[in-house]
């Protein structure tokens, strides 16, 4: 009757604006940050940075929704977004990348690939140039 409905796009930790944090966060569930972090952000889930919030560190997530300012290397494995009102400067690392208009990156970027991903990609150039071969 009176039983708790997870969602599944629930925040597990919230940093307010009015929080200042000076040091190293680990968190096992998403992370919503309105506020201002000195120190490395890690979570088990996804970071999503809000407007006006200011994180001086390196993030490393599952996936992340930059919205703040961020000053510090991004290791994301799969999906980030640098919304319209982001600031980055630092590296860019994650499968899946999207920069709106507007989104201001001071960095380098790099593209991680699945392995899987890597071995079907062979596989097609394989059987594309076995089959070059044998018509010639």
């Amino acid at each position: 009757m009176f039983q708790s409905k997870k969602t599944n796009n629930s925040i597990s930790s919230i940093l307010g604006p009015e929080i200042k944090i000076e040091g190293n966060i680990n968190a096992k569930g998403d992370l919503l940050i309105y506020g201002e972090v000195t120190g490395d952000v890690n979570s088990e889930g996804t970071i999503n940075s809000s407007k006006g919030s200011l994180v001086q560190g390196n993030l490393t997530a599952e996936n992340a929704s930059i919205h703040g300012k961020i000053t510090g290397d991004l290791s994301i494995k799969n999906k980030v977004i640098l919304g319209k009102n982001s600031h980055l400067e630092g590296n860019l690392e994650a499968a899946i990348i999207t920069i709106e208009e507007g989104a201001k990156f001071d960095g380098m970027c790099h593209m991680i690939r699945e392995e899987k991903q890597d071995k079907k990609i062979q596989s097609i150039h394989d059987a594309n140039f076995s089959t070059k071969n044998e018509t010639a």
